[in-house]
């Protein structure tokens, strides 16, 4: 109580002399850090009653939080790169009513409880839906349900930040959960993933494994934590030693001997078959840079001058020389062993999981009660049936939620609701079209030239590359570089002039000579991806997972083919390849996989959220929710078919082997193997389709991670034979 009487003073003081009322001066403060995207697309009024909200709930609670948590941590409305909305000022009463006597503690755990009765985990795409959004579908991914319990937990007073890997070192994609400060430090718990106490998540083990974990910290933050990079915006900060053990990783960059200062240095994790950076700096006077990472290998690339150099480092300094030229042609392999698996220990007893089991199943009856329609939808089919369809058909099923009337009606417009980059769509034609002054431009040239004319470029103060939308471009004439072209389309498209954002390059206008490249795979983002590199740095080439052109027509320069073969135990065979395009050449692009000697490789990936109708249950579960954490083998059967007869013989007789084993094995179908005694039946509903597979029997070998290690489909009289060499190895 000290200490809260204590900040109160120092604020009411701050306030005497700056003549301001605490409404006033806390959002100043917000303006003095805000994002160019936020300043554009919300008005004062918009802030000032949000401040207005959480200085309310910061009388009404009482919660004793240090005035630097309060600034940063609880005042802010914006997590991460989500689309901002009314939440706070809708919800704040509902979360204080529900928490009410409870302690900081006890009250976070309860809010991820109504988090849990809001949205469950599904995949989607990149764009970050607001948390009212995430509510009304009912569904996020790990980044939007932590988003969503973030904001709860500010929005009654708590504070809490979002924590991200950015990368897994030991398997592909990545995670996000929540931290919360309850008084006594900083503490995780899974998004909308509720368990019986903090410090626990299903995530326990993975995180052990992580190298870097980070969030970003809305102003000039000054705390304890290690400071990966400060922005006009935000501070970044690295948490990775508040979880486990480790090291201050540093390299020092030399060229012909001596030390590089200002070189750029580039700590990359491998992920997807690429090696993904999470942090670039410059070097210091002595060439050095360093960064706190987890005990596994780290890539790091550095260039300068038209030279660069990489290594992997796993130690407190490693040497890398700018050995190498921008357009030389050679090829390098490298192993990279990820930190080694030990789970973070959790305070729940098995009394208190079985308690929050029965929980969440109640929870899961109060999700699916709810009203998941968006009335903007039905309005418009009712209003506009001749071209309704048209236009909500063009939408994804993540605007299916959040589109609003205006959008709709604006598109009328045009041709759709055509969404250019991963923006949120906003109207924007009718404004254009109505002021009639850029009525007389007739071509894409004649667009860029009025866009570089009219539209003021500031990169200083979007350092996350929030998006902008066209409207608000129109209206205050000035953009980030990426708003930019997003802009010059949705002003083309407004005048009925065709363009697009190349979403594989980021660019929307080329002149460069183009070459032309025939992958001999199509395992982009599982066994290779594609890189352009330039003296500025690297950028790769975003092509879709599936559906990969035959033949890739890229930019003349100079690329990195990166190949990569994920094992069993995380460590990673992979391999670099630089080349050069020219223009009018084509050629053939050959990845070149590194096969394990021993090992069992990953081989592909499927969803592990997949649903299922286990048997006895009315309710589907995911794979995930039937095998827990680990390896398990499923195996989805035909009927009355030669090969699942097989493949029923073949698992029969290695059940000794599978039941020593003692992971789960999910059989899904009406043909039912005897003698396994770890077994869950059930019905498919999406994991074949999950697996890739097309012929039945599928039967694989995969990890709640979702990578497959082994896949028989069809007819195979050797499983059993296949299984008992794999088994043994993981």
């Amino acid at each position: 109580m000290r200490k809260l009487i204590l900040s109160a003073l120092i604020i009411t003081a701050v306030m005497a002399v700056s003549c301001k009322s605490p409404k006033q001066e806390y959002t100043d403060w917000l303006y003095r850090y805000m994002p160019l995207p936020d300043q554009m697309h919300y008005g004062r009024e918009y802030w000032e009653k949000n401040v207005e909200k959480t200085l309310e709930t910061r009388e009404k609670m009482a919660w004793d939080i240090p005035e630097r948590e309060f600034r940063h941590f609880v005042l802010p409305l914006r997590v991460n790169n989500e689309t901002l909305d009314n939440f706070r000022t809708t919800y704040a009463d509902t979360l204080c009513s529900r928490v009410k006597g409870m302690s900081i503690a006890q009250a976070a755990l309860e809010i991820n409880h109504w988090c849990h009765e809001q949205a469950t985990y599904a995949p989607s795409d990149a764009r970050t839906s607001a948390p009212e959004a995430t509510i009304l579908r009912g569904l996020g991914r790990c980044g939007e349900e932590s988003v969503l319990t973030v904001a709860a937990l500010r929005a009654a007073g708590i504070p809490a930040r979002q924590v991200y890997t950015p990368r897994w070192a030991h398997t592909d994609d990545n995670h996000a959960w929540v931290e919360v400060f309850t008084g006594d430090g900083w503490h995780f718990m899974g998004a909308c993933e509720p368990e019986p106490s903090l410090d626990m998540g299903w995530f326990n083990g993975a995180v052990s494994r992580a190298m870097i974990l980070h969030t970003k910290v809305y102003g000039d933050y000054h705390g304890p934590e290690d400071v990966i990079q400060k922005t006009p915006c935000y501070t970044e900060i690295n948490v990775i030693r508040g979880y486990v053990p480790a090291r201050r990783t540093g390299v020092t960059v030399t060229m012909d001997g001596a030390p590089v200062k200002d070189a750029n240095v580039s700590f990359r994790i491998y992920n997807y078959a690429e090696f993904f950076s999470v942090v670039t700096y410059k070097t210091d006077s002595k060439g050095r840079a360093a960064l706190d990472t987890g005990l596994g290998d780290i890539l790091v690339l550095a260039w300068k001058d038209g030279r660069f150099g990489f290594a992997v480092a796993g130690a407190e300094n490693t040497e890398i020389e700018l050995s190498h030229h921008f357009g030389e042609t050679f090829s390098e392999e490298l192993d990279i062993v990820p930190p080694p698996e030990n789970p973070l220990k959790s305070g729940a007893t098995p009394e208190m999981i079985v308690q929050n089991a029965s929980r969440l199943s109640q929870e899961d009856e109060i999700r699916l009660s709810h009203n998941h329609l968006n009335p903007a939808i039905e309005k418009f089919r009712k209003n506009c049936p001749e071209r309704a369809e048209e236009i909500i058909g063009s939408l994804s099923a993540k605007d299916y939620t959040d589109v609003t009337y205006d959008v709709l009606e604006d598109a009328l417009e045009g041709k759709g609701s055509e969404r250019i980059e991963i923006e949120h769509l906003r109207p924007y034609r009718k404004a254009i079209l109505e002021s009639g002054e850029v009525s007389d431009l007739k071509d894409r040239e004649a667009v860029m030239n009025w866009c570089k004319a009219n539209i003021r470029i500031d990169n200083a103060h979007n350092p996350q590359n929030l998006r902008i939308s066209p409207e608000a471009v129109w209206r205050e004439r000035k953009a980030d570089s990426l708003g930019f072209k997003i802009f010059y389309v949705a002003l083309c498209r407004s005048l009925g002039i065709d363009a697009s954002y190349n979403l594989v390059t980021g660019t929307v206008e080329s002149t460069a000579p183009k070459g032309y490249l025939k992958p001999e795979s199509d395992k982009y983002f599982r066994e290779w991806t594609l890189t352009r590199v330039t003296p500025d740095g690297t950028s790769l080439l975003d092509y879709e997972e599936t559906g990969l052109p035959d033949t890739l027509e890229v930019d003349e320069g100079y690329y990195l083919l990166t190949t990569g073969r994920r094992l069993a135990d995380g460590s990673v065979l992979a391999r670099l390849e630089f080349f050069n395009v020219k223009g009018g050449e084509t050629k053939p692009l050959k990845p070149i996989i590194r096969e394990s000697a021993g090992k069992p490789a990953v081989i592909g990936n499927m969803n592990a959220e997949a649903l299922f109708l286990k048997d006895g249950e009315e309710a589907p579960q995911s794979l995930l929710s039937a095998t827990g954490r680990g390896y398990f083998l499923v195996a989805v059967m035909g009927h009355r078919d030669e090969p699942t007869s097989h493949a029923k013989t073949e698992l029969e007789a290695a059940a000794p082997l599978l039941n020593s084993w003692g992971r789960p094995v999910v059989v899904l179908g009406k043909t039912r193997p005897e003698g396994l005694s770890n077994t869950v039946f059930g019905q498919d509903i999406e994991v074949k389709e999950s697996i890739g597979k097309e012929k039945l029997p599928v039967i694989a070998l995969c990890d709640s991670f979702g990578r497959v290690i082994y896949v028989s489909e069809g007819y195979n009289t050797s499983l059993a034979q296949d299984l008992e060499g794999i088994i043994p190895k993981i």
